[in-house]
This record gives structure tokens, C-alpha cells and sequence, in this order.
């Protein structure tokens, strides 16, 4: 009996060691599967950490909101000419620094464009005389693109279709024959580009508001020139991560140059209302036979207002 007692302690001690070893284990590895949890959420915390202030600072350089809210960076420099890049269809590297030149009243008039004063630029262009179909051809305006031409050389060429034209003698632009519409906003050439490049809102209002009006004067049929027109040629848009205020401006611009070498240059104020007139009468007509066939009444298909610059 004392044996056998003795037997079934013993048994017990066992039994109750090995329970414990098994607990111990399976404690271990639970253990170690928490502490590998807690290393890859934090590791997760950290990479969250190194990407955080990135995209702050991208919001802040790159933002293009209403109020036209942005950073710029303090170093102020001049910008070094761009790099060709045609070949690659690749945009050049745009200088982000401020480029103390543009911040003279007097760059507008006196900026170094095109090939005049032995400037050494490949863009097609010349500040005294009116647009010319050279100056707008694609391989020109894809120039703008690439960045191959500076921020002046864009406005000149945007401002000389919008109507403005530059008195030699006296060395500034004049108003008389630029769009209606336009002049009523804008007496002088605005900057459309923003060429001080810093985007704070104080420095950087006009431009914004300005290349807005630009934008908002092109109908939506013309928005997409830029792949119509420029796409033989290479470009195929800008990448989310490239993208900075001054790439979207060159590219709205570029844009709307397409829009007014197919649809306003060589014709008068008076002749562009007359075809606008004539176009809203044959969608009218086109509505109506439409309508007939189909033996409904149509609704007129939403587009966004325009604000045409004549």
C-alpha cells in the first residue's frame, strides 16, 4: 500500500513537471510572437515617422489651392539654365529656389527671350513682334514642357496671343489690342507662371489667380490638347511625384497656347463671335433633330463654365 502510494506520487510529481515544462514552452513562444508583434508595429511607426514630414513638405511646396498657400525654400538663388531633355522626353530638373532676376518690376521688359541680344535660348521667340506660327508649333510649345525655355520666355509668348504688344521705344507692353474681356482684368501683362518661384501666398497670389482665368477660358472640347497635339512628340504627362507649381502652370499654359493657335489665331474679336454664334446654333439644331428622332425631350449636357477671353 506504502508502495504503491509512494508510486502514485511520484506519478503526480511527474505529470505535474511535465505540465509545467509544456506551459513554460508554450509561454516562451507566446512571448516571442508579442515581442516580434511589437518590433514590426514598430518598425511600422518609424517608417510612418520618416514618411510624414515628406508628404508635409510636399503639401506645403507643391499646393495649389485657392488661397495659394505654399513654402518657399530660403536659399534664394538664380536658376541655372535647364538641360535639353527633348531627346529623352524626360522634363528637365526645375530649379525650386527663388530666382532673384524675376523679382525686378522691370524683368518683364528687359529679360533675356528667344535668340534677341545674343540670348543663347533654343525657344522660338521674339518679344517686339506678333505670334508667328513657328512660335506656336508643337515642337515649340513642347519646349515649354520639357522646361527647355524660361519662365519668361512662357509669359512673352502668352502674352503676345493675348494681345499685349511691346513698345520698343518705350520699352513696356501695351493693352490696345488685347482681348476685351482680358484687358477689363488685366490692363498690364500678368505673370502667368509665378517666375519669382516663391509660393507663398502673399508673393504668389496673382500668378495663381491669374493662370486660374487663363484656365477657366479654355472650353472644355480643348482641354485635352496637350495629348492631342503633344503626344507624337513624347509627352505623355507629368507624374504625380513630379509635379510642382511651376510644371502645372508651364503645362497650363502650353495648353492654352494649343487652344488659341486652333480656335483664335488669325481671326478678329468680331469674326470668334460670329463663329461662337454660329457653333451655339448648330448644337441647338443637332439637339432638335435628335430630340425628334428619338421622340424625347433631351437635357442639355452639363459643362463647365467658361470665361472666354474675348
Amino acid at each position: 500500500m506504502i508502495l504503491s502510494n509512494r508510486y502514485y506520487m511520484a506519478m503526480l510529481l511527474l505529470f505535474a513537471g511535465a505540465s509545467k515544462r509544456n506551459t513554460s514552452s508554450a509561454f516562451v513562444v507566446q512571448q516571442q510572437q508579442q515581442q516580434q508583434h511589437h518590433n514590426h508595429h514598430h518598425q511600422q511607426q518609424q517608417l510612418q515617422h520618416q514618411r510624414i514630414p515628406i508628404r508635409v513638405a510636399q503639401s506645403l511646396l507643391f499646393s495649389q489651392n485657392e488661397g495659394g498657400e505654399g513654402t518657399a525654400v530660403p536659399t534664394p538663388t538664380p536658376a541655372p539654365a535647364a538641360a535639353p531633355a527633348a531627346a529623352t522626353g524626360v522634363p528637365a530638373i526645375e530649379p525650386l529656389k527663388p530666382f532673384l532676376p524675376a523679382m525686378d518690376p522691370n524683368y518683364m521688359n528687359i529679360g533675356p527671350v528667344g535668340q534677341e541680344d545674343g540670348n543663347e535660348s533654343t525657344f522660338i521667340l521674339k518679344r517686339s513682334s506678333p505670334p508667328t506660327k513657328d512660335e506656336l508649333s508643337n515642337e515649340n510649345l513642347y519646349k515649354i514642357l520639357m522646361i527647355e525655355c524660361s519662365d519668361l520666355e512662357v509669359n512673352t509668348l502668352v502674352w503676345k496671343c493675348l494681345g499685349y504688344a511691346f513698345d520698343t521705344d518705350a520699352k513696356e507692353w501695351n493693352s490696345d489690342n488685347v482681348f476685351p474681356k482680358w484687358r477689363e482684368k488685366y490692363p498690364t501683362p500678368p505673370d502667368l507662371i509665378g517666375m519669382q518661384r516663391i509660393y507663398t501666398k502673399e508673393v504668389d497670389r496673382v500668378s495663381l489667380k491669374a493662370n486660374q482665368s487663363l484656365v477657366r477660358s479654355v472650353p472644355v472640347d480643348n482641354k485635352q490638347s496637350l495629348k492631342t497635339h503633344l503626344r507624337p512628340l513624347g509627352f505623355t504627362g507629368y507624374k504625380y511625384a513630379e509635379l510642382t507649381p511651376n510644371k502645372t502652370r508651364r503645362a497650363q499654359c502650353a495648353n492654352w497656347l494649343l487652344y488659341y493657335r486652333e480656335e483664335l489665331f488669325g481671326f478678329t474679336v468680331e469674326e470668334l463671335k460670329e463663329r461662337r454664334q454660329k457653333k451655339k446654333e448648330a448644337e441647338e439644331a443637332e439637339k432638335l433633330r435628335l430630340e425628334k428622332e428619338s421622340g424625347k425631350k433631351m437635357d442639355d449636357e452639363w459643362k463647365p463654365p467658361v470665361t472666354e477671353v474675348f
